[in-house]
């Protein structure tokens, strides 16, 4: 039977990464705004299990590590504290892209990877100023780059 759907499969994988993921985001930003909320009015795990009509130790579970609570438990305790949570979806392809090279190695042209140097060296167009980098399994990690730069022998 031919897939007719307009949408491909999304592996377990990836939805349980992303499902954790989201997770960690809403539980990050309620942790730090109870934290902020607790300082800034004095307000304690007691006093806000209290108005949500929960257990303080329950309370205590939640700001613990990320949970599985509910919107509405995430609504209730926000309510609480006299604010609500702005959500925005947002497509992946319209989110910027990361950096994962500096921008001076990309500035670099025709590189090259000298391992036979007792201290592996990439050169640019300059031989006599190469870069040195770290290394990571035998590979270059571009994104390092050491603040000394080596002469090279000639």
């Amino acid at each position: 039977m031919e897939n007719t759907l307009k949408l491909s499969p999304v592996k377990r994988r990836d939805r349980a990464y992303y499902r954790q993921r989201q997770k960690n985001r809403v539980f990050t930003e309620l942790v730090q705004f109870v934290a902020d909320e607790a300082e800034r009015r004095g307000i304690t795990k007691r006093e806000l299990a209290e108005v949500v009509e929960r257990d303080p130790a329950q309370i205590t579970r939640w700001l613990s590590a990320p949970s599985n609570f509910e919107l509405d438990t995430l609504s209730d305790i926000l309510l609480a504290l006299g604010a609500e949570m702005d959500h925005r979806i947002v497509r992946f392809s319209d989110r910027a892209k990361p950096n994962d090279v500096h921008p001076l190695v990309v500035e670099r042209p025709q590189m090259t990877v000298e391992i036979g140097h007792p201290k592996p060296l990439i050169t640019g167009p300059n031989p006599r100023a190469p870069q040195t980098f770290k290394f990571i399994d035998g590979q270059p990690d571009l994104k390092v780059v050491e603040a000394s730069i080596a002469v090279a022998e000639q």
